[in-house]
């Protein structure tokens, strides 16, 4: 028996991670305490409505009966007098009185008439339940059964959570890679290799329309070796910081600039060494990433320079030298953009600093980035 239980625990962590597998569990857990069926349940704290996660024994048609709304009459878990992860023993007959309509259209149905419940877990979002049973002819159930519930109870739980957890994480991540899928930059994740292991469609965008920049072997190749060299630097200086273990008092983004004779403006790149933009959650385990923005000298930012002199309290002047900034313009370039003096550049430069509690230039853009991530779906 014990090493039925050793097996069957390895089952219960092995549905955290395959659903489809909780069915092996229901069954071996019919199998062990020689029940009939068997259920687990979660229940919504907020609307109340109830789902089975799993069942065996029970009819597919029962399960969506309850799955639909019939389950809102189950008062299983208002029943369960014992602590969490404890038995409680439910004759049938009992929720003939207290749930007439369960018992009608579940239990007699589906021939249940001793129940063995145990709350699993209970907190704001969710309440589980796990249950066994037996039909009414069949004798009730004994200590041994009840032990084998005990034993494996906290087990299932465990295994519930994490399942929770893993889907928190898949639909955060999934959420996160539809978000800079359609970033109004580029954006790039590179490894520890150089390699690229993340590149949203306006970085694909960008790199084959503009030459001085190329994926090669999937790595960022520069048009000319001078320029490699830059880039090379660069990355490793990123790379560096967010692989050591000691604090380092490096720019939290590096800006990389690489001009073609065939293009009027250069491509700028923001190589960013933000501990978040290490850790992302697109990614599983420790690796740490460098994140490389890329911006599109010839396109459109989907942000105006209202909605930044609005948010930074800006005015429309220096709201405008931002997004220059950010497009990789020097600020000589943008006084000639704008067909002003360098010092009204300079002058509405620092302005911005003040405004963004900032002391740099490239602070100013990484600000700027991460301001228009939020922003993204909803160009004026």
């Amino acid at each position: 028996m014990q090493d039925d239980l050793l097996d069957f625990v390895g089952d219960i962590y092995e549905a955290s991670y395959k659903p489809r597998h909780w069915e092996v569990v229901m069954e071996k857990l019919c199998l062990l305490t020689q029940s009939r069926s068997s259920v687990l349940i979660i229940e919504n704290q907020n609307s109340g409505s109830r789902k089975i996660i799993s069942i065996h024994g029970i009819s597919r048609i029962l399960a969506l009966a309850y799955n639909a709304g019939l389950g809102r009459y189950d008062n299983t878990f208002s029943l369960i007098k014992t602590p969490v992860n404890d038995v409680t023993i439910l004759p049938a007959e009992e929720l003939k009185n207290n749930s007439p309509s369960y018992y009608q259209f579940i239990l007699k149905p589906a021939d249940i008439g001793h129940i063995s419940a145990v709350n699993l877990h209970k907190d704001n979002e969710i309440r589980v339940g796990l249950a066994v049973h037996r039909s009414f002819n069949a004798p009730a159930y004994t200590d041994k059964e009840i032990r084998i519930m005990r034993l494996i109870s906290p087990h299932i739980c465990r295994s519930v959570l994490i399942q929770r957890e893993l889907g928190n994480a898949r639909s955060e991540a999934h959420s996160l890679m539809s978000l800079v899928s359609k970033m109004p930059m580029g954006m790039l994740l590179i490894d520890k290799y150089g390699e690229v292991k993340f590149c949203n469609s306006v970085a694909e965008f960008v790199i084959s329309k503009h030459k001085g920049l190329s994926l090669v072997d999937n790595k960022l190749q520069a048009h000319n070796r001078e320029n490699q060299k830059q880039l090379e630097f660069a990355l490793q200086n990123v790379l560096d910081v967010l692989h050591s273990e000691t604090e380092q008092d490096k720019p939290t983004v590096t800006t990389v600039s690489f001009s073609h004779p065939q293009f009027s403006f250069p491509l700028v790149l923001f190589i960013s060494a933000a501990e978040e933009s290490g850790r992302h959650p697109m990614h599983s385990g420790e690796e740490r990433y460098a994140t490389v923005y890329i911006s599109d000298p010839g396109g459109k930012m989907n942000i105006s320079a209202g909605q930044l002199a609005e948010i930074f309290a800006l005015t429309n002047a220096e709201a405008q030298v931002a997004l220059c900034l950010v497009n990789g313009l020097k600020l000589a370039d943008i006084a000639e953009h704008n067909g002003t003096a360098l010092e009204t550049v300079r002058s509405q430069m620092k302005a911005v600093f003040n405004k963004l509690g900032v002391n740099t230039q490239q602070d100013v853009i990484r600000i700027i980035i991460q301001t228009m991530i939020p922003l993204s779906g909803n160009p004026e």
